[in-house]
């Protein structure tokens, strides 16, 4: 039987959740009562694993986790009509997300805080903002749709440069790539802190201290259980040594332990 609103509530570990899930839930209402497709705003990777938490005690179809590209970290909570399969099927004009490219002036390169802090200093919430893909010479700006004008129009400067702002199409975003360390080894078990010792070349006591202080989090969530198994593909997060993505869980080693494969993002 799916849950009820009340069940959902009872998932909620911060304050804020309790937000979110009512906006899911008022977003899958609308979907299924207008026929058309609704979404959240902008969720970070422990707010997505929230929505995706309750959506699969609700049983709900046609829901996806949506950011404009299939690389995307940042999400909206997006749900379509039962006429709709995928993303792909909404209509361009409907598209809840938007992508802005801006270009400095003069050739000045700038980072992903230099485009963040305008932004925010156009007074626009965090949650308004999806991905920012910062290239050389540029930086694709994804925004739920009914921010695109008002930063077309108003976004002239980031850091200390003027800066040109164009609309581009999501299919014609320029991605870096990814960059990153393969790291290949064994594990006992795919427990968190031992996951951290070959991520961060720690010892497994220095792991466990680390996930003991709170510095650890996985796709996004606060990490405080050193024998929490870690799944392939998620991100972990240590602060003050970077992020490594568990990229692949192989077979076992002729001594019985689990090979895995781990990118340190540089």
């Amino acid at each position: 039987m799916p849950a009820k609103r009340e069940e959902l509530l009872s998932l909620a570990q911060q304050p804020e959740d309790r937000l979110i899930i009512s906006q899911l839930w008022d977003k899958m209402s609308q979907a299924e009562k207008y026929f058309q497709p609704s979404c959240t705003s902008f969720l970070d990777l422990r707010q997505q694993n929230l929505c995706r938490t309750a959506m699969e005690r609700m049983g709900s179809q046609g829901f996806f986790l949506y950011g404009g590209y299939p690389q995307a970290e940042r999400r909206l909570a997006l749900f379509l009509p039962d006429y709709m399969e995928t993303p792909d099927d909404i209509p361009l004009e409907d598209n809840p997300i938007c992508a802005l490219r801006a270009r400095p002036r003069g050739g000045i390169e700038l980072n992903h805080r230099d485009y963040l802090g305008s932004l925010m200093g156009l007074g626009i919430r965090r949650e308004m903002v999806g991905d920012i893909l910062v290239s050389p010479q540029s930086a694709d700006i994804l925004l739920t749709a009914e921010m695109g004008d008002y930063v077309r129009h108003n976004l002239e400067k980031a850091g200390h440069a003027s800066i040109v702002v164009e609309p581009v199409a999501l299919d014609s975003l320029l991605i870096p790539p990814l960059q990153f360390k393969t790291l290949r080894d064994t594990v006992p078990s795919l427990r968190l802190d031992a996951v951290l010792t070959v991520a961060f070349s720690l010892s497994r006591g220095e792991a466990a201290e680390c996930i003991r202080r709170g510095l650890v989090q996985v796709d996004g969530a606060d990490a405080l259980k050193g024998d929490k198994p870690v799944p392939e593909g998620a991100r972990i997060s240590l602060r003050g040594k970077g992020k490594a993505i568990l990229a692949q869980i192989g077979g076992l080693s002729k001594k019985g332990r689990i090979q895995i494969e781990v990118h340190k993002l540089i």
